[in-house]
């Protein structure tokens, strides 16, 4: 985990980096922000796109000293950009799923990684259960506790609050996803692990 930055983001990069696959070529960061994570992956990958369609975000995240020639910065729509399908053996979304359509973006991310490919989702997911409500007061002492130990760096993007529970994420990645490992997390986020037979 990167030792000046921290958000609830953020705190889930290792888990993603831990998934690149053996040989990354080439990876796909969606709704890549300020760049972190992409340039996180160029360490571990020959080429990441980083996209995302907030044009001011990008410009912040381009102009950021000492960052990878491996990166190239996209402003673009995941969902339409003309990304071949087979394009990628690794792609990431971090806090950027609740953004799309579900379904759709599920099956955009689906087929545009090769055989093999990995991805790795880290999701916000609506409170609806009980469990999801008795477990929000144990998210937020660890999330006071973490602020107060590292601080907080701002998301810097534009926010918005999910819609879809965890149980209709779980549908979804199910009839999607075959196989696919949804996990929940501490820290009001999920994350999916897939990787494409």
């Amino acid at each position: 985990m990167d030792q000046t930055e921290w958000n609830h983001n953020i705190h889930y990069h290792d888990l993603v980096l831990r998934s690149v696959p053996p040989r990354c070529r080439r990876a796909l960061d969606v709704g890549c922000g300020a760049g972190l994570l992409a340039r996180k992956l160029a360490a571990r990958c020959d080429h990441v796109i980083a996209i995302d369609s907030d044009r001011d975000v990008l410009a912040r995240a381009r102009i950021v000293p000492g960052s990878s020639a491996r990166v190239t910065f996209v402003e673009g729509d995941i969902m339409t950009h003309p990304f071949p399908n087979g394009s990628f053996d690794l792609i990431t979304a971090v806090a950027a799923l609740h953004h799309l359509p579900l379904s759709t973006a599920l099956t955009r991310l689906r087929d545009l990684l090769n055989a093999g490919g990995i991805l790795v989702i880290v999701g916000l997911y609506r409170s609806h259960t009980f469990l999801d409500y008795a477990l929000a007061p144990a998210a937020v002492l660890a999330s006071w506790a973490l602020r107060s130990i590292r601080g907080f760096t701002d998301v810097a993007a534009p926010v918005k609050e999910p819609q879809e529970t965890l149980p209709e994420i779980r549908g979804a990645c199910s009839r999607l996803l075959p196989g696919a490992v949804l996990r929940r997390h501490l820290l009001f986020r999920y994350s999916v692990t897939w990787r494409k037979p």
